[in-house]
């Protein structure tokens, strides 16, 4: 049966697991990535570099498989590589020492886990064909098991060493493998249903334009975010807040995230793409700049969170949406490495290079966020084209 013949419904059974334990992984991997590696001895700034790394490797991994499965069509066999690989590297980090060893394996999980991450968007929304705005409702079960995963780990973490995490992460891996095989890989394409794929993209005129502008965005946009990702665990010990805390407040936010991606085909409908990014980034300013001037209000950081809905929610769900329209499907597999590549990879690496120079322990690098997500909205704001609101 063809997946485009399936209800929505069917469709997002499909789906959902494969996002619920990739991005449970990415709970477990990334929030805690610089408290695992402060208890095996390493500075902030060795955290820092290594973090650093593991985000830049976005800038190259996605395309070493996005060639290959756009040239073959065969998407789920290098799905399915990179999730083996990357349980392997995960079980690595139990054994060993020092800054090299930890930025070599930590840097090839990274590696292979974000190399598969556009081929999972780019089958994502094949499956849903005519029905990509609705992708956040499948999107938003990998947010809820980054909800539980981290609220679950802040409480573990008060109680149990570190090395909890590699376990929970390889154990996490085989479920991922396991979920591939609810979707039915796609039969290879004919030569004659290629050559009308190729005469079909050779008339789609991609606007390159826009895609730089889009590009540029979210490169601005992750340069904010690498403080959050890599630090804010970190800045929050500093004010006496346990683990348990913290965990609750990064699954907050994640869990407000949720409710965006529940609702962002509805916002769809009625806003365009450049008033729903402009308003998100706009509110990213809010956030870093209440982080920074009210961390030792709880009330104050908890509502900071709830503004994940729109700084991640918001945001991550428009440049899917809009990557969507701006490159063929052939070309899914491209615009979607794009987006991880550079918007992810570079910004979020530079982001923690940038990070780590002015960490001092104080709130500085949310500063910096803020600045960053300024950028970003005014280049939004004067650099995006209105298009359809589209379905």
């Amino acid at each position: 049966m063809s997946t485009h013949t399936l209800t929505f419904k069917q469709k997002s059974l499909r789906l959902s697991p494969m996002y619920l334990f990739f991005f449970t992984l990415w709970g477990v991997f990334l929030p805690y990535l610089g408290r695992f590696l402060l208890a095996q001895g390493l500075s902030e700034q060795e955290v820092s570099i290594i973090a650093a790394v593991v985000t830049g490797v976005n800038m190259f991994a996605p395309f070493m498989f996005s060639y290959f499965s756009d040239m073959l069509g065969r998407r789920m066999i290098f799905i399915r590589a990179g999730y083996v690989i990357s349980g392997v590297m995960y079980a690595a980090t139990l054994y060993g020492e020092g800054f090299w060893y930890f930025l070599t394996v930590f840097g090839l999980l990274a590696t292979f886990l974000s190399a598969v991450l556009p081929q999972m968007e780019a089958i994502a929304l094949d499956v849903l064909g005519s029905e990509k705005s609705r992708y956040g409702q499948v999107r938003l079960w990998g947010s809820a098991g980054f909800v539980i995963i981290v609220w679950l780990l802040g409480i573990l973490l008060t109680t149990y060493s570190v090395r909890i995490l590699p376990i929970i992460g390889c154990s996490l891996t085989v479920l991922m493998f396991a979920s591939t095989f609810f979707i039915k890989e796609k039969p290879r394409k004919t030569k004659e249903q290629q050559a009308e794929d190729a005469t079909s993209n050779r008339a789609f005129k991609v606007d390159w334009w826009q895609v730089v502008v889009l590009l540029l965005v979210l490169i601005f946009w992750q340069f904010g975010m690498a403080p959050y990702n890599t630090f804010f665990d970190i800045y929050l010990q500093q004010f006496g807040y346990p683990a348990s805390t913290i965990g609750f407040l990064m699954s907050f936010g994640a869990l407000c995230e949720i409710a965006v991606f529940f609702f962002i085909a509805s916002f769809f409908r009625r806003f365009s793409e450049r008033s729903l990014m402009t308003v998100a980034l706009a509110l990213t300013v809010i956030r870093w700049l209440m982080t920074y001037a009210l961390p030792e209000s709880f009330i104050a950081l908890v509502f900071a969170q709830t503004l994940h809905a729109a700084t991640f929610g918001v945001v991550h769900s428009v440049a899917i949406h809009r990557i969507g329209h701006l490159f063929p499907d052939s070309k899914a597999g491209l615009g979607q490495g794009l987006y991880v590549a550079i918007g992810t990879g570079f910004g979020l690496s530079v982001g923690n290079v940038l990070a780590g120079l002015i960490w001092t322990g104080s709130g500085v690098v949310f500063i910096q966020g803020a600045i960053w997500a300024v950028l970003a909205t005014l280049l939004t704001w004067f650099g995006f084209k209105d298009n359809e609101r589209a379905n």
